[in-house]
C-alpha cells in the first residue's frame, strides 16, 4: 500500500456531512492511510481539520466540543429545518405556511442570505486553526462556485478558514464570501467532489464519501419554492452522478432523509459513517493492491527501459 497514494474525496451535505468523520476513524482503525483529502462545503470543513491534525478522533473531539458549546447554542443551534412536504392543509396551517413564505420572500429581497456570515465563521475558527491551506500536514484543497463569472474555484493555498468559509457558503442561506471582487459560495453547486484537485495534489487512487440525500420519488410540488427546490435537487444529483463516475471508489453512508440541519445527531451520523466505511475495508485493500501490482510493474517496466537506454549509451 505504500506504492499508492490514496485520496480522500469529501462531498457536501451540512450535518451529514459528519459522517464523514466515522468514515476516517474507519480508515485509520484498518491502517488505510489518507494522503491526499479535498472536500466541498462540510466536506471541506471536516477535511481542513483533518489536514491539519491526520487523527479523526481529534476532529471528532473539535466538532463535538463545538456543538455542545454555548456558542453554538447562541447561534441557534438546529433552529433552521426546511418544511416537509406534506403539511397539514387546515386554513390555520396553510396561513401560516404564506406567512414564512412571504417573510422569507421579503428578506430574500433585501439580504444576500437569510442568516449571517458570522454564524458560519464563528463555527469555522473553533474547529480549525488559523493556518494557510500549503501548511497543512496533508496536502488539502477545497472547492467553491464564483458567482460572478459562473466557475469553479479551487483552493490549494492562502488562509485556510476563509476557504472553507467560501466553500460552505450556502446559496440563500449565507451570503458569498467577496474575495478580490468575486463572490464565492458553496461549492457543491457544481463541484460537490473535487476528484481532479486530489488527483493534482498526487493522489493515485480515490476515495469518494457522498452524503448528499437522496431524492424522494412520488413528492407533489404545488408552490414556486418547492418547485425551485426540487429542480435544484434533480440537476445537483445528476452532477454529482457524474462527477463521481471518475472516483476508484464510493462510500454511501446510510443517511436516509436526516436533514442537513440535524447536527444534534452527531453520534448517530458519525456512527453510520463508521459503519459503511467498515463495510468496504475489504474492497477498498484489494483496489489497492491491484493498484499497488500494476504501479509496481510499470516502475519495473520504465526502471528496465532506462537502463537498457544507459546501456546503449555506453
Amino acid at each position: 500500500m505504500k506504492n499508492v497514494k490514496i485520496g480522500l474525496v469529501l462531498g457536501g451535505g451540512g450535518a451529514r456531512g459528519l459522517a464523514h468523520i466515522g468514515v476516517l476513524q474507519a480508515l485509520q482503525a484498518y491502517d488505510i492511510p489518507v494522503d491526499v483529502v479535498t472536500g466541498t462545503s462540510m466536506g471541506a470543513m471536516v477535511g481542513a481539520v483533518f489536514a491539519q491534525k491526520p487523527d479523526a478522533d481529534y476532529v471528532e473531539q473539535k466538532f463535538r466540543s463545538y456543538l455542545q458549546s454555548d456558542g453554538f447554542a447562541s447561534l441557534g443551534g438546529t433552529q433552521v429545518r426546511q418544511s416537509h412536504t406534506y403539511e397539514p392543509e387546515d386554513l390555520l396551517h396553510q396561513l401560516s405556511r404564506e406567512i414564512k413564505r412571504r417573510v422569507v420572500i421579503n428578506m430574500a429581497a433585501h439580504r444576500k442570505g437569510l442568516l449571517k456570515s458570522d454564524r458560519l465563521k464563528k463555527a469555522i475558527d473553533a474547529v480549525m486553526e488559523d493556518t494557510a491551506i500549503e501548511d497543512t500536514v496533508i496536502p488539502f484543497a477545497c472547492a467553491a462556485v464564483d458567482l460572478t463569472v459562473g466557475n469553479e474555484v479551487l483552493f490549494t493555498e492562502g488562509p485556510i478558514r476563509e476557504a472553507v468559509q467560501a466553500s460552505a457558503a450556502i446559496p440563500g442561506f449565507l451570503p458569498p464570501v467577496d474575495r478580490d471582487g468575486h463572490q464565492l459560495v458553496d461549492g457543491s453547486v457544481c463541484m460537490n467532489f473535487p476528484i481532479e484537485s486530489a488527483r493534482a495534489l498526487g493522489a493515485d487512487l480515490i476515495i469518494a464519501v457522498n452524503v448528499s440525500a437522496e431524492i424522494e420519488a412520488g413528492i407533489e410540488v404545488d408552490n414556486v419554492v418547492d418547485i425551485i427546490i426540487r429542480s435544484n435537487l434533480a440537476a445537483t444529483a445528476k452532477i454529482n452522478q457524474l462527477l463521481l463516475q471518475s472516483a476508484d471508489f464510493i462510500i454511501n453512508p446510510p443517511i436516509g432523509n436526516i436533514a442537513w440541519t440535524a447536527f444534534e445527531e452527531l453520534d448517530l451520523l458519525i456512527k453510520k459513517g463508521q459503519a459503511e466505511a467498515q463495510r468496504s475495508i475489504s474492497d477498498i485493500k484489494q483496489i489497492i493492491r491491484k493498484r499497488s501490482g500494476i504501479r509496481g510493474c510499470i516502475n519495473n517496466y520504465l526502471q528496465k527501459k532506462v537502463q537498457s537506454y544507459m546501456d546503449c549509451r555506453r
